[in-house]
């Protein structure tokens, strides 16, 4: 047998065991189950509103759900109204606030409009999980100063309030 026909008989050989090798696997590995969860989305909700009428700094209900009597200078007003809260999930906090309540006419000027909150006589800012099925607290007082800013002018002028919106925002830090 000639040298090259060696040689050609060689080289296919090699290149035989290669391509026969190129399919093995040349690593190690290894797998590992994690079982499978199911996972809930909480909630937050402001529920079973129940308003008070507006009260006069002394006690004196002023006439139902709309501003219908007539105010002087130096009364604060106070519209109360409780909601139920509920708040479920993990590390769940809100935000509370109050939008809206815009006053217009010609006292809009002179009169200020306040909201607070409170949780079981607590004034609070924000709420939690812990607070599902508590009940909230939301205070509007519209406050008409005596003195500063009131003159004579400010007689029979009027005071329309937008509604308030009472809100709990979800944040997350």
């Amino acid at each position: 047998m000639k040298k090259s026909t060696k040689g050609a008989l060689a080289a296919a050989a090699a290149g035989t065991l290669l391509l026969g090798g190129a399919g093995s696997l040349a690593f190690w590995n290894a797998t590992a189950t994690i079982d499978s969860s199911s996972v809930n989305a909480g909630s937050l909700t402001l529920t079973d509103d129940d308003c008070s009428d507006w009260i006069l700094d002394n006690g004196e209900d002023v006439g139902g759900v709309a501003l219908v009597d007539s105010i002087v200078p130096g009364d604060q007003l106070t519209k109360t109204c409780t909601y139920k809260i509920t708040a479920t999930g993990d590390h769940l906090r809100a935000t509370l606030g109050a939008s809206g309540g815009t006053p217009s006419g010609d006292l809009a000027g002179v009169v200020t409009v306040t909201p607070s909150f409170d949780v079981d006589g607590n004034t609070v800012t924000e709420i939690t999980e812990d607070n599902d099925g508590d009940t909230l607290t939301a205070k509007i007082v519209l406050d008409f100063p005596y003195g500063t800013g009131v003159d004579n002018d400010t007689q029979l002028d009027q005071l329309n309030l937008s509604d308030y919106v009472v809100t709990a925002t979800q944040v997350h830090n």
